[in-house]
């Protein structure tokens, strides 16, 4: 497997360019060796950083919109019971909120994002900071590999392992291990940024 040692992406077999930042496939003599860990790229580089910060906003922009209507809908479902829990103790209170804190609301995320990204290759989070969920073989994010790439959304440490898997190994910083393991990135959709210049 070969990586590109200018920015650590992952290269096509027999490519004479970087299909993430455009180098030339073999580098000069006075290029750096060696791909850079996510990382180390996090260091300088700012519009990696900026990447980086846009896609942490459009995650917690899609937890915070899924989980108020979920909590919405589960207050509707609970107001019902309310006077039973209250007067009677005849239904088991602890078991209801347990049940949709501890189960079926992170699997209504997971849900979301694998559907949203699957059907539109982005999330409400990621369309509103212009990001795009993209298979590195040119094909439409399936399925399958949204499901892969999204498996570690159930629980946010997950989430953090998968990532910092991502960026500290080498290749391209952009993907989670999730991401490389399917072959899928998040891609930038426009100029926008967050991280002001002169940070």
């Amino acid at each position: 497997m070969a990586y590109c040692w200018r920015c650590g992406a992952q290269l096509y077999e027999n490519s004479s360019y970087c299909h993430s930042c455009g180098a030339s496939a073999k580098p000069s003599p006075t290029s750096p060796l060696g791909a850079q860990t996510g990382f180390e790229r996090l260091k300088d580089d700012k519009e990696f950083q900026d990447q980086w910060v846009k896609r942490i906003v459009a995650y917690v922009i899609d937890v915070v919109a899924v989980s108020v209507v979920v909590y919405s809908l589960l207050l509707v479902v609970a107001f019902p019971v309310v006077p039973g829990i209250v007067f009677s103790q005849t239904f088991p209170f602890a078991w209801f909120w347990g049940f949709w804190l501890g189960g079926i609301a992170s699997l209504i995320i997971l849900a979301y994002f694998v559907l949203t990204e699957a059907l539109f290759e982005r999330t409400l989070g990621k369309e509103l900071l212009g990001l795009r969920v993209t298979r590195l073989d040119g094909k439409h994010v399936d399925l399958w590999s949204s499901f892969v790439r999204n498996i570690t959304k159930i629980s946010f440490i997950l989430v953090v392992i998968d990532s910092a898997a991502g960026l500290g190994t080498r290749g391209d910083g952009r993907q989670k291990y999730s991401d490389r393991y399917v072959g899928t990135t998040v891609e930038t959709t426009n100029t926008s940024r967050i991280i002001p210049d002169w940070i």
